[in-house]
């Protein structure tokens, strides 16, 4: 949903249409102990008579007590929507009283300039309807209305956003208005409608005379990260807890500890504040945790709970999420062998193994685009998960590796290509949005991809959901030329390997003689008919490997894998 370029009166009439077609939420209410929103302006440049150039947040700091804002964020979201856009915020302690401008995107060069910015986003909020939350985290929020989650600290509804604080959200917002929290910012009742007024926006940063809020009683609290949240199987994370201490009376003795068992880790580990451990500086209410992920840890999402308790007998909870990049349990996609021997080792960087939940992938620095990717496909893997479409770079590769953009493509003349379909990762929208990193695209003539590609790939999911499971790999060769200033190769031929079984248990085992067991290769250079049907590509695996010099199914006994690769499929 993007804003409305257009005259006053048709603005007037597209925001009607919006408050009588939105589904309103319950309310829910959120204590904010320190950090709160203090005003939000969505009317950035979208016509005259738009009071700013861009749309802002504008938060402070309410409490007693400094805060750091590193790791966290601010989220948008539309009416109505469950996706979330999100602004990470710097590593900045915001006193008490202190408010901090993040400037978001602008629809036109229309409207006065924001003072100074402390942070600047590219969130292109809706001036009359949406949701804007203050998060302790970058992790994105989900759902249209996000009320179990620990994560977040203040929340804003307006319009008909379809969730707010309290029992109604903001109403009567617009490209003149802002909402305004009473009191300067620091009255929080915890009822949006209560504790906004909309009027004219007035913008302001860190530069700004801070405001007294009157002293305010804090609580013993603390938020959870990790860095990276991203991680792999045996690599190192850094686990951190930020600790705001109670002030009446100050706390002292404060500790910290997690449940790290569903990392493999025991279910009660301290964190430490003494320059050890992967702490950084001692006594700064920061405590810290250097920790290695198990190699043998199947992918997934993971929550630690977090406990912090002081001296004076109080107790606080947090959470911190994790992100394992490896295959699900009981989903390994190189079950049957790894194809090239690809290895997790940077100096391997042209056969760079990585892992995630939806498939695994050999990558090649040299040609920035994967060798191969290898996933499993059942009827599971197939919902109603909406395609994506969020094309963008793998911030998994190694430091200093190019990051391949969405925009490398454009004018290319070739599809971003999918390796994993989109298709064939519909479970949920996480599962999907995995698809459209770049590492699983390679670039394909649109009569490749949209041809006897995609014929192939539909044939797959509804094999699947005649309950099969089918083993998939899937890759590039050759060399006809680059794109992005020859950053990217384009391959002469796309690849893709399969074996079929009827679902089961023990699928290694259960290979014979008889399991279903080919290939397609499909060229990638013209001429090529957009019409043809996969069948028209069909070839042994023997063929495949002599095309790419892989050893496919290494691990099915050798006399078995050798007839299989060579037996032409003929269903």
């Amino acid at each position: 949903m993007k804003k409305l370029y257009l005259s006053l009166a048709v603005l007037a009439a597209v925001f009607s249409w919006f408050a009588f077609t939105e589904t309103k939420a319950t309310g829910r209410n959120l204590v904010s102990p320190n950090i709160v929103i203090s005003q939000i302006y969505g009317g950035g440049g979208v016509a005259t008579p738009s009071q700013f150039r861009n749309d802002f947040i504008e938060i402070l700091n309410r409490g007693g007590a400094p805060v750091n804002l590193g790791g966290w964020s601010v989220q948008f979201s539309y009416a109505g929507e469950t996706n979330w856009l999100t602004t990470p915020l710097p590593s900045v302690t915001l006193a008490p009283g202190q408010y901090f401008l993040i400037q978001q995107a602008s629809t036109n060069n229309i409207g006065a300039a924001l003072p100074t910015p402390d942070a600047t986003g590219a969130i292109n909020m809706h001036p009359v309807n949406g949701k804007v939350a203050v998060v302790n985290s970058t992790v994105l929020l989900s759902g249209a209305c996000p009320n179990s989650n620990p994560t977040i600290v203040d929340f804003l509804g307006y319009g008909n956003g379809g969730c707010f604080e309290g029992s109604t959200p903001v109403v009567g917002m617009g490209i003149t208005v802002s909402a305004n929290r009473n009191g300067a910012g620091c009255t929080d009742t915890d009822q949006n409608s209560a504790d906004f007024t909309v009027s004219a926006p007035a913008p302001r940063n860190t530069a700004t005379a801070p405001v007294q809020c009157g002293f305010i009683t804090l609580p013993l609290s603390g938020s959870g990260s990790a860095n990276p949240n991203v991680v792999t199987p045996s690599a190192p994370v850094l686990l951190t807890v930020r600790v705001t201490p109670a002030d009446t009376p100050p706390s002292t003795g404060i500790a910290v500890a997690a449940d790290l068992s569903n990392i493999g880790g025991p279910a009660s580990q301290m964190f430490f504040d003494n320059a050890t451990n992967g702490d950084v500086t001692p006594g700064d209410n920061i405590f810290s945790l250097g920790y290695t992920i198990p190699g043998g840890i199947t992918g997934g999402t993971r929550s630690l709970a977090v406990t912090i308790t002081d001296a004076q007998t109080r107790t606080a909870s947090s959470v911190i999420f994790l992100n394992i990049n490896a295959p699900f349990g009981n989903e390994d996609p190189l079950l049957f062998g790894n194809p090239s021997n690809a290895t997790p080792d940077v100096a391997n960087e042209n056969n760079y193994l990585m892992f995630k939940p939806q498939y695994s992938l050999s990558y090649n620095r040299g040609r920035a685009t994967a060798n191969w990717v290898a996933w499993r496909l059942d009827s599971s893997w197939v919902g109603s998960a909406p395609r994506q479409d969020d094309f963008r770079p793998d911030s998994a590769l190694p430091s200093g590796w190019y990051q391949v953009l969405d925009t490398d493509y454009s004018g290319s003349g070739y599809d971003r290509g999918h390796m994993t379909p989109s298709g064939d990762r519909t479970r949920s929208i996480p599962d999907n949005s995995a698809t459209f990193l770049m590492t699983n695209i390679v670039p394909q003539l649109a009569a490749n991809n949209q041809g006897a590609w995609e014929d192939f790939e539909s044939y797959l999911r509804t094999v699947a959901t005649q309950g099969n499971e089918i083993y998939i790999t899937s890759g590039t060769v050759g060399n006809i030329g680059t794109i992005a200033q020859g950053r990217i190769v384009v391959p002469a031929f796309t690849w893709k390997v399969v074996l079929i079984l009827p679902n089961g248990d023990n699928d290694l085992q259960r290979v014979s003689r008889s399991t279903r067991v080919f290939g397609v290769i499909v060229t990638n250079q013209p001429p090529l008919n957009i019409n043809d049907v996969w069948r028209t590509y069909r070839v042994t695996v023997d063929e495949v490997e002599y095309l790419t010099g892989y050893n496919f199914f290494s691990e099915i006994p050798k006399n078995t894998q050798e007839l299989l690769e060579r037996k032409r499929d003929k269903q």
